[in-house]
């Protein structure tokens, strides 16, 4: 297996807290000079060392998210004190869109002599410049928020990431001065000089110093109370500062007010100054221990991927659109997306070429309709594709891959947006634009679309023609019999055993003969995983709970990350995350700096996208057979049981219907209900009848006909059936 270097000569790298520089590429590994570091554990100094660092040791340390590239020699050097791109938010990008355009008009205003290169001039036609400026914008917007229009005439359906990616921004306008700093910013550096400081706003300080220290005196006072909430505490800090404002009034010489702080301010002082105290007192130590310890003919080449053409291509085949088992582990969205309903289509292919061994690096189906095409071929490329090789049944492997220097593409709708630029940009990518309708310019993709046509898809029924003279009565739909499975599996088979191995005429050897021939001196480069999560990487939001922050199943954590658990500092984290390594995430909050956070079970260290679902399939599914025993098992124990009770007579027969409602009227004799209370009359004395004077003796009868007897016994008719008992 191919060892995977991540780094060369001069690069500048850190892993963990020590940084070092590449001196050059050994047959061991890399010699590295490592700076002085200081241990963060301990406070112990070390100092600066030369040494070897093995291959593998870097490939393990980049599994596990610690590697991290600083600097390359190539690459522009980049100032520490400037956001890089990918760390901008979007309301940032839309601010710095939109000065963009009224720099454009500035510049188109220079060319056609309409306006001279003074700020006094500026000044003079600023209405000029907003008018030119606003038009564009405005066309820019309407760009943005039309339905786009593919090649063939297609309409692109706008996502709902794209449309939050185009909000509309407005600003003021001061005076030509502002137009004249903006072009200057934009012509000396590029459109990053566009951007402002809005990432600053609302980092002011609300409450001055003597309003800190006087709540923070106060809640040193309100510790010790017993099981104290965040509420008694606002209301204690609120009342002190009640009283304390009455005696600066007081004072023969008033002084200012201290302002009323409310219940976010506070709090936020709470964490900031005693947050584990605070729990402790609120719940007790053992509780909060318990829940917080927790071009054309003619271009030269030197080198592999020095040179890269992309391009898209609907296949002249109809494949039938088939749920088979190829889709079983995939998402509902991605098979929505897919169309799997049986019917056949004509799929559209993304592909790139190396130029130089003339080997595809990628080659992957478009659903119509996709987001962001060249942000997944791109990914491909940097990705060894022997996996999916293997997957396919071929024989041999795919593992041209690694980190372009130049890209040629056309000027197709999906090429030529913001975040395709945007991408390009922060992989460090030559783009070199195609004008439409000049294939010769890009010759070598163009060449790969007909060799497909030629060499795979005519061996298979379903072909689509150019026009109805070539199709005849031939009806390309009816006749198609390849399923979408077996059209995947078969293109990357002819890739692999077919194109790949075939002997070029312009190379004089196969394309893959040629890759091992180029690779064998210069090992292309490949972006390390923390690169590939910040640029082909999903963001998303999660919540952090005491086991970590829990993504599609996977639960990550770090001690930092667990220490803002425990002080209830940060609970919302921002996650970035790349499904080539699932083992690894990118972390960060409050527009923080990203960190690596690695999985909690180490058995997903170096696990794809792929992987993760195959396992959650696999743990997901019930076994028949399983099921079936432990159904027999209850039904059996159950059945034991009630033999069991019967023979100990602890189970009564059942009761009839009569038997039923005898109980209930039983239960229902003696219940004293307001019904019962009002049918009864006033409250009567067993002995009042003697208080009334009247006479009577014990041979003798009760008033109107009621004997004591009667009075005491009640109903003559009482049965010992009716006991309780």
């Amino acid at each position: 297996m191919p060892i995977k270097i991540f780094l060369e000569k001069d690069y500048y790298f850190e892993i963990g807290v020590r940084k070092g520089r590449v001196l050059e590429l050994r047959k061991e590994g890399y010699f590295v000079f490592w700076e002085a570091w200081t241990d963060p554990s301990t406070g112990e100094c070390h100092e600066s060392a030369t040494g070897v660092i093995t291959y593998d040791a870097i490939v393990t340390e980049n599994n596990y998210g610690k590697l991290k590239i600083l600097s390359r020699p190539s690459a522009k050097p980049v100032d520490p004190k400037r956001v890089r791109r990918s760390e901008r938010v979007l309301v940032e990008i839309a601010r710095q869109r939109f000065r963009k355009q009224y720099v454009l008009a500035v510049q188109q205003m220079l060319d056609d002599g309409d306006l001279k290169l003074t700020r006094d001039d500026f000044d003079a036609k600023i209405v000029q410049i907003v008018a030119r400026g606003t038009r564009r914008y405005e066309e820019y917007r309407a760009a943005q928020a039309m339905r786009e229009k593919k090649r063939g005439g297609t309409k692109v359906q706008k996502s709902k990431k794209e449309i939050e990616r185009t909000a509309e921004f407005h600003h003021g306008y001061k005076s030509g001065h502002t137009m004249w700093k903006w072009y200057w910013q934009w012509k000396n550096e590029g459109d990053d000089g566009l951007f402002d400081k809005y990432r600053n706003c609302g980092k002011y300080r609300r409450y001055d110093d003597a309003t800190e220290a006087f709540i923070v005196r106060v809640l040193n006072t309100l510790w010790d109370e017993e099981r104290v909430t965040i509420k008694s505490l606002v209301e204690s800090v609120q009342a002190a500062i009640d009283a304390r404002n009455e005696e600066l009034e007081r004072m023969p010489v008033p002084a200012p007010k201290l302002k009323k702080a409310g219940y976010d301010y506070i709090h936020r002082l709470i964490k900031e100054y005693a947050p584990l105290d605070h729990k402790i007192r609120k719940s007790g130590w053992e509780k909060a221990y318990k829940d917080y310890h927790t071009l054309g003919v003619g271009i030269q080449t030197s080198r592999a991927l020095e040179r890269v053409e992309i391009d898209e291509y609907t296949v002249d085949l109809f494949v039938l659109m088939e749920a088979t088992g190829l889709f079983d582990i995939l998402p509902a969205s991605i098979k929505q997306i897919l169309e799997l309903d049986g019917k056949a289509r004509r799929v559209t292919l993304s592909a790139a070429i190396d130029v130089h061994t003339r080997c595809l690096l990628a080659l992957q189906i478009v659903p119509e309709g996709t987001d962001g095409s060249l942000r997944h071929t791109l990914e491909m490329i940097y990705s060894d594709k022997s996996p999916i090789a293997d997957a396919a049944g071929a024989k041999f492997g795919w593992p041209m891959g690694g980190a372009p220097g130049t890209i040629v593409l056309d000027r197709g709708p999906e090429y030529i947006t913001d975040d395709a630029y945007d991408i390009l940009a922060g992989l460090g990518i030559t783009n070199l634009g195609a004008p439409a309708g000049k294939p010769w310019l890009k010759p070598f993709i163009e060449r790969v679309f007909r060799t497909i046509h030629q060499d795979l898809l005519l061996r298979f029924s379903g072909r689509a023609f150019s026009n109805v003279v070539e199709r005849g009565e031939n009806d390309s739909e009816k006749r198609a019999s390849l399923t979408l499975e077996a059209f995947l599996g078969w293109l990357v088979r002819w890739t692999v055993d077919a194109y790949h191995t075939k002997e070029h005429a312009a190379l004089g050897m196969s394309p893959a003969q040629a890759w091992a021939e180029a690779t064998k001196e210069h090992t292309p480069p490949s972006l390390a995983n923390n690169e590939m999560r910040e640029v082909f990487g999903t963001r998303m939001r999660r919540k952090l709970n005491r086991r970590g922050l829990r993504v599609a199943g996977i639960y990550y954590q770090t001690g930092e990350t667990m220490k803002n658990f425990v002080d209830g500092t940060k609970s919302i984290f921002e996650v970035r995350r790349w499904h080539g390594d699932v083992g690894t995430i990118d972390v960060r909050a409050d527009n923080g700096p990203w960190e690596a956070v690695s999985a909690c079970d180490p058995k997903w260290i170096g696990k794809t996208e792929i992987d993760r679902l195959a396992h959650f399939e696999k743990c997901a599914g019930e076994d028949e057979d399983e099921r079936k025993a432990r159904r027999d098992f209850i039904n059996a124990a159950n059945d034991e049981s009630y033999r069991l009770k019967r023979l100990l007579g602890l189970i009564a027969l059942p009761k009839t219907a009569d038997e039923l409602a005898k109980n209930t009227e039983r239960m229902m004799r003696f219940a004293d209900t307001a019904e019962r209370q009002h049918a009864a009359g006033e409250y009567r004395g067993l002995l009042d009848d003697l208080d009334d004077g009247t006479e009577f003796d014990g041979a003798g009868s009760a008033p109107e006909g009621l004997s004591v007897i009667d009075d005491l016994r009640g109903d003559q008719n009482f049965s010992e059936e009716d006991s309780m008992e």
